[in-house]
């Protein structure tokens, strides 16, 4: 082997080696890696090249400097090359141009998946705006796609600019802190590829706080449009004397602001500590210095904006202490006035001289202790003036003198409870008292004359409408029937139980895309009967509509249901065809009974979207993964596409900012079939008014059984319905009225009415036969009686001591149901559900003429007693949403239906009778434990139906259970026997 001289490799050049003499101390390419490679390539083949360089390697790169020439004249250190390491070098470019090609692969899979989102993006777009357009309500979306994308763009921005300068200022930050590569690999190997990646960290600080930021602002698209179409509600609250507007429409607005702004300023605090951490600007291990003073000066500055951001949050949330409920009602409370509003104008002040030492420290001081301070003292400050101070107030001052300190904020609170949740002046309160003078048969007239007694109960018939009604299997009716009132020839606004034909396309015989979508598009006709009476011979019900060819006592022209409560979030339908065809694909009925034929039609309604062109059939078919709607040779140049088919989620896509009735109900106007869906305008920032958990208060027997919509778990404290919108069965349009605005004026729906002009029609403009089948929502009134169960007490100091509250009664029916119909003995202590409010036709006081109302008993707070019994006006007319409260006095009030159910149970003639009516294979079914006024006391009454345990079973009246008073429960087959009875048995002879 030839030796190789020291001389000689120095004398030797390359350009890919550094100068041994230029190493710096501290340089990524330091004197341990030139000390590690010399060792290992150079001092084993060049003798006496250690002693030519002054030694060993040592950890120090000033033996270099002092035995080879200046860096200007030193060559630059090249090894021998062998055979073997070229055909090394020369294998290694392999691995290189894979990996080249990998990368050039990863970034068009990316660029692809990039472009794949945002076609979808179009595709939503573009399939949206069309179907807005489809119900002529364009303008909608457009108005809240601005808004959104305005929000998107300032909020975004402005979080990809503090991310972006925040990167930018911690990558140029020097001196950076040194590290070890042995101790800190992923550091050092990410220092040495830096510069390669840099560009792509950069675009990740901007883009991902951009997105995330834009993404959260977009959402707030409804504070945004309700304060920039903000106006004067004329009302003050008692505190801050500051119009309610701004409490409602402002407010939230200001709280959006700053919390956007906190986001985007965190964003930069993350990339700040994360990225100062992989570029030396702070380290945990190594060194004394931990922190870089460069860092200091950037935290400094994030955190001075971001505490700034929070003196105005503690400003803001001065304001907030109007909705407070840390006393005994919810609003401003002793605690809130005297230490919650002083603490946080006191931490308003902190904030801001927490920040301005921040930012002294960022252009004077520039010291970590400093920074530290800062932070130490607001949180100290949060935690005993914020936190201690109040809690302090609260626990030694208010909580033992609530009854004298906290009236004021309860005689508030009443005030703007009722006048929240429209109960201010529309109550009316009557004792109620026995009659002595009515007795005998004339009770037993005057309950048949003041009241339409039902023995349909809603809630349980619809079994025996699917059985007697159904016709086939692909059609089927809602678990619970909807009761409206019709003029029929027996009776002049007789209440009926009315049910819609829906489809039921899991009951379709052969399931295939084409029978699935465009044969079987829509449901056929309405089922009614009358709630007062069954057939004697088939103790079933008397139908006014059904059969098929249908029998309608109550018209129906155009019966065909192609938008109904039946029909899925994602079904769709697509029917049509060019004026010149003669082709009918679509099923509409079958024949009569017996006959093997069946009809067929077409959709002529315009309520959906013409996708006749190839252009709109390929969106669609991307919008609902379905080839099929591209390539089906059954679509026409006149198909149209019916989505989004039931009627409360039409209209929530349409009018997202109400809140929407659980209980959505059909009604037949003119020979058309309509869904009725009441809207509400809610807020829960109402200054003072009481809050209301929403699902709470309105969640009922029916919420629980999945028969109506419930309600999310969100509370409000001011709830107007204002809106109520119809939706035509057959075409899909949404029309949208304004409602009780003359009686009730609410502010709120005149804000959204300058959002979305022209969406709500005037009251005045709708037709007198749609008008007459409007009512009164169940879930208003369900929330109305629940608060009525306190604010009925008027005193201040009467309300705090609680000694009058009512409560609304649980179910009974449930647990009595369970327990008739149990093998065994066990019993379980499961809560009941609330009773369900009733739509009935009686009268309000159990004298007058009756009238269509939504009613309900309340119980003692104990739950034993009878306490009083709400009624609301259903019928639009001049009564309409006037309450009557029938006030029992508290010694001869009568019993609660929990206490009426226990003494049904605890008659031996009942429950020895209904033993046997479940014996065998049959169960017993209990109707709803209905309560009517009736000269001065409640009328309870109960149907009992038997059900067979067979699959197509369905429940048959069997008896009628009646209790009056204080009396005995009757038990007879007949309403008006059980009646007698039960008039007797209170002593009423």
């Amino acid at each position: 082997m030839t030796k190789i001289t020291a001389e000689q490799v120095v004398s030797s050049g390359s350009s890919r080696v550094t100068p041994l003499a230029c190493l710096e101390p501290g340089d990524a390419r330091d004197h341990r890696s030139w000390a590690h490679a010399f060792d290992a390539a150079a001092l084993g083949i060049v003798p006496g090249l250690r002693a030519h360089i002054g030694g060993s390697h040592g950890t120090t790169g000033a033996p270099c400097r002092k035995s080879l020439p200046r860096c200007p004249d030193v060559s630059l250190l090249r090894l021998p090359s062998s055979r073997k390491g070229e055909s090394q070098h020369r294998s290694g470019t392999v691995p290189g141009a894979a990996r080249r090609w990998g990368v050039r692969l990863a970034i068009a899979i990316a660029v692809l998946v990039v472009a794949w989102l945002l076609f979808e993006v179009a595709v939503r777009i573009i399939t949206t705006d069309l179907w807005f357009d489809s119900v002529n309500d364009g303008s909608v979306y457009t108005t809240v796609l601005w808004a959104k994308v305005l929000l998107f763009s300032v909020f975004g921005v402005i979080a990809a600019i503090i991310g972006g300068l925040t990167f930018l200022a911690v990558r140029r930050a020097v001196p950076r802190l040194s590290i070890h590569e042995e101790d800190d690999v992923f550091r050092a190997a990410f220092r040495r590829h830096e510069h390669q990646v840099w560009r792509l960290i950069m675009l990740l600080a901007v883009v991902v706080p951009g997105v995330l930021a834009g993404e959260r602002a977009q959402g707030y698209w409804q504070t945004y449009l309700l304060w920039s179409h903000s106006a004067p509600w004329h009302g003050t609250d008692p505190q801050f004397h500051k119009d309610i507007s701004f409490f409602v429409e402002v407010y939230p607005f200001h709280l959006m602001v700053v919390s956007l702004l906190s986001h985007a300023i965190q964003y930069g605090l993350w990339i700040a500590v994360v990225g100062g951490y992989w570029y030396g600007g702070w380290r945990i291990r190594g060194g004394r210095q931990k922190v870089t003073r460069s860092s200091v000066i950037l935290l400094s500055l994030l955190l001075a904006g971001y505490i700034a951001l929070k003196a105005v949050g503690y400003w803001l949330a001065r304001y907030g202490l109007t909705t407070s409920g840390q006393g005994p009602v919810t609003g401003m409370g002793y605690t809130a006035v005297h230490a919650a509003l002083p603490s946080k104008d006191t931490m308003v002040v902190v904030g801001a001289l927490c920040a301005l030492a921040l930012l002294a420290n960022v252009f004077v001081v520039r010291r970590t202790r400093m920074l530290v301070t800062s932070i130490g003292v607001l949180v100290a400050a949060a935690l005993v003036v914020g936190t201690a101070w109040p809690s302090l107030v609260y626990r030694l001052r208010e909580q033992p003198s609530a009854a004298q300190v906290d009236l004021p904020e309860i005689a508030n609170n009443q005030k703007a409870t009722l006048a929240a949740f429209g109960l201010d002046g529309d109550v009316k309160t009557i004792p109620y008292n026995p009659s002595k003078t009515i007795q005998g048969n004339a009770l037993v007239k005057l309950a048949m004359k003041t009241a339409q007694i039902p023995v349909l109960d809603p809630n349980q018939m619809s079994p025996t409408f699917t059985v007697k009604q159904q016709i086939q299997p692909y059609y089927g009716f809602k678990s619970t029937l909807d009761i409206s009132h019709y003029d029929v020839a027996a009776r002049k606004g007789q209440d009926v139980a009315l049910a819609v034909r829906g489809l039921n396309i899991s009951g379709v015989p052969d399931q295939t895309w084409v029978n699935d979508h465009l044969v079987y598009t829509h449901g056929y006709g309405v089922v009614a009967a009358p709630t007062t009476e069954m057939d004697a011979a088939t103790e079933s019900p008397v139908f006014l509509n059904g059969g098929m060819p249908p029998s309608q006592e109550i018209p129906v022209t155009r019966p065909q249901v192609y938008f109904g409560q039946s029909f899925a979030a994602g079904s769709y339908a697509i029917a049509g065809q060019p004026a010149s065809s003669h082709q009918n694909l679509e099923f509409d009925h079958p024949g009569a009974k017996g006959s093997a034929s069946s009809a067929h039609t077409t959709y002529t309604g315009n309520g959906g979207i013409p996708i006749g062109s190839t252009l709109r059939r390929f969106l669609y078919a991307v919008r609902l993964n379905s080839s099929s709607i591209l390539f089906s040779s059954e679509l026409n140049s006149a198909s149209q596409l019916l989505m989004v088919r039931d009627p409360r989620a039409r209209v929530a896509k349409i009018a997202p900012w109400l809140t929407l009735d659980g209980d959505v109900y059909p009604a037949i106007v003119n020979g058309q079939i309509k869904w009725i869906v009441d809207g509400y305008t809610t807020s829960n920032r109402y200054p003072d008014s009481q809050m209301v958990n929403l699902h709470g208060a309105t969640s009922t027997t029916l919420t629980a059984n999945g028969a109506s919509v419930a309600q999310s778990s969100t509370g409000v404290n001011y709830m107007h319905n204002s809106v109520k919108a119809v939706v035509d069965a057959y075409t899909g349009k949404v029309t949208m009225y304004a409602w009780n605005q003359k009686a009730q004026p609410d502010p709120l729906l005149t804000a959204w009415e300058s959002v979305f002009p022209k969406l709500i029609k005037p009251q005045s403009s709708i037709p007198s036969a749609l008008l007459s089948q409007m009512r009164y929502p169940t879930d208003l009134f369900n929330t109305q009686r629940t608060l009525l169960a306190q604010y009925h007490v008027t005193g201040p100091a009467n309300f705090y001591s609680a000694n009058d509250f009512w409560k609304v009664p649980s179910d009974p029916t449930v647990a009595a149901a369970k327990k008739i119909n149990a093998k065994t003995n066990t019993t379980t202590n499961v809560p009941a559900p609330s009773q369900p409010s009733d739509y009935i036709s009686m009268s309000a006081n159990g004298y007058g003429s009756e009238h269509y109302a939504l009613s309900s008993p309340m119980v003692t707070y104990n739950g034993r007693d009878l306490a009083a019994f709400v009624s609301v006006d259903a019928q639009p007319g001049p009564n309409y949403g006037k309450f009557t409260v029938l006030d029992f006095p508290s010694e001869s009030g009568g019993e609660s239906p929990s206490q009426v159910q226990n003494d049904i149970e605890s008659d031996t003639t009942i429950t020895e009778a209904l033993t046997l009516q479940r014996g065998g294979q049959s169960k017993v079914v209990l109707g709803d434990l209905v309560s009517i006024p009736v000269a001065g006391r409640i009328l309870y009454v109960e149907p009992v139906y038997t059900q067979s345990t067979s699959s197509q079973s369905f429940p048959i009246l069997r008896h009628v259970i009646a209790l009056y008073g204080n009396g005995a429960p009757s038990f007879d087959n007949n309403v008006t026997a059980a009646l007698k009875s039960a008039f007797n048995s209170a002593g009423q002879n």
